[in-house]
């Protein structure tokens, strides 16, 4: 039986309000550091409605896509574990690895002619798992960025049908739903390792699945935004000599929020209204992919600017 989309989205609002009560009476937190954006003991966790939002899916339309389902379920309970107990990497790396397979195997990636391009697709999906989780630092910045994606994706998919467009109706509901809790000046629940990557492994397989179909590397400006904040501050950490793996305080974002002392909501539309503007000025509204050169241009300029607005505050608070 199909279900409405009220229903859902009440479905899974009761379900996350449980998920509230249930953390905090068995103290599921997130207790602030001198690494922290925030300053408040705050529940964590409560990116367990993107999976369950996703499970439903997959119950209400037929068991479909098992495979990937199976990924999305193995690597969002290790994650929920890490976020309790601080698991081994090599345990997390290893789940992690095994969850991109099963959502490869569910793509037929195995089934490809090229299967050279196996360990650079591997080493890119465990880039972006890293990147998605390393940007999850600020109150509504998680939401509000696949929020984009994810809308972003359901534009595309008019012109270009390979995705399942029901899919992404329970994504973005779930979404919305961790929005409520977590929009606010002081959230109420914060995503936690299950939320930023299981949202990663899902922004994974469609990007997957839309490369299989397209073989156009443009499709990953999708993630521009993020991706310039993420790469350009572990390089620059890299050079310093520092240890990547290490909690910091050095993406813009954070430079936002703890120098400049920017709401954490304000930054988070910031970031989300960026991406959403590249998203539609290249892809939604020519109803096509950009040109390489473009592509390429996009990169740049982002960069630039991104190297022009960081440097100044870096200097500003001595932090080169």
């Amino acid at each position: 039986m199909i279900l409405s989309s009220s229903l859902v989205f009440i479905l899974l609002f009761s379900v996350e309000l449980f998920y509230y009560k249930l953390a905090k009476k068995y103290n599921i937190v997130d207790q602030p550091n001198n690494r922290s954006s925030h300053k408040e003991v705050t529940i964590r966790g409560g990116g367990v409605i993107f999976p369950i939002s996703v499970l439903i899916w997959w119950i209400v339309f037929g068991y479909t896509n098992t495979w990937m389902v199976a990924g999305l379920i193995l690597i969002s309970s290790i994650s929920f574990l890490d976020d309790m107990y601080s698991l081994s990497r090599k345990l997390r790396f290893g789940i992690q690895f095994l969850a991109l397979s099963l959502a490869f195997y569910d793509l037929g990636v195995f089934n490809q002619e090229a299967l050279w391009k196996l360990p650079i697709l591997y080493f890119v999906a465990l880039g972006i798992i890293n990147a998605i989780n390393f940007m999850d630092g600020i109150n509504g910045i998680t939401g509000l960025y696949h929020l984009v994606f994810f809308s972003s994706l359901m534009a595309v998919n008019h012109y270009f049908p390979i995705f399942d467009s029901d899919l992404f109706h329970y994504i973005i509901l779930g979404i919305l739903v961790f929005l409520i809790f977590n929009l606010r000046k002081k959230a109420l629940m914060f995503a936690g390792d299950i939320g930023s990557i299981s949202l990663a492994y899902l922004v994974i397989y469609f990007l997957t699945d839309w490369f299989l179909a397209t073989e156009n590397w443009t499709i990953i400006l999708f993630l521009v935004v993020y991706g310039v904040d993420s790469f350009s501050t572990l390089g620059y950490r890299l050079l310093k000599g520092e240890k990547v793996t290490q909690p910091h305080r050095s993406h813009l974002y954070q430079l936002f929020a703890n120098k400049l002392k920017i709401g954490h909501v304000l930054i988070a539309i910031g970031f989300a209204f960026l991406q959403l503007l590249i998203n539609f000025s290249l892809f939604i509204l020519p109803n096509n992919y950009p040109s390489n050169f473009i592509a390429a241009v996009t990169l740049i300029v982002i960069a630039v600017i991104y190297v022009g607005i960081k440097a100044p505050i870096q200097r500003k608070f001595g932090l080169h």
